[in-house]
């Protein structure tokens, strides 16, 4: 009976690792499909574009004119982006959905930047729900 039961639990325990492991593909994926729509609208300086496809909790968080005068900084001070390699990346699954965080190191035309973007899973989609860059290039001159 012990050992019946502890085929069963090995065969349930790889069942769930497998379905996470193809879930986790696809959910990275998806975001990372989301930041490379991120920097096409960056670029074309569609910040409204931006804002608009993140989650109620960014909104709730950041007003629209700010995250747009945010980037507006950074597009005066960084340029456009030209390259953008990904450094690291995380899925969590918790209760209350599962997020990815990819953080890449992007290369812009006057200064380099590493950018984290954090996204809630909607299904297939990925959403923005954070947005932080770090350059040495926006620091008050």
């Amino acid at each position: 009976m012990t050992g019946r039961l502890s085929r069963r639990f090995f065969v349930t325990a790889a069942t769930v690792l497998v379905a996470a492991s193809c879930s986790t593909k696809e959910d990275l994926a998806a975001a990372e499909r989301e930041v490379e729509k991120f920097h096409q609208a960056y670029n074309a300086g569609r910040f409204d574009d931006i804002y608009e496809g993140t989650t109620d909790d960014f909104k709730k968080a950041s007003a629209q004119q700010d995250f747009k005068a945010m980037l507006e900084t950074v597009q005066r001070k960084l340029g456009t982006m030209n390259e953008d390699k990904r450094e690291n990346w995380t899925v969590n699954f918790a209760p209350g959905g599962t997020t990815v965080k990819v953080i890449y190191v992007a290369a812009f035309a006057h200064g380099k930047g590493t950018e984290t973007f954090d996204y809630r899973m909607s299904g297939k989609k990925a959403v923005l729900i954070g947005y932080n860059i770090t350059s040495k290039n926006l620091l008050p001159s």
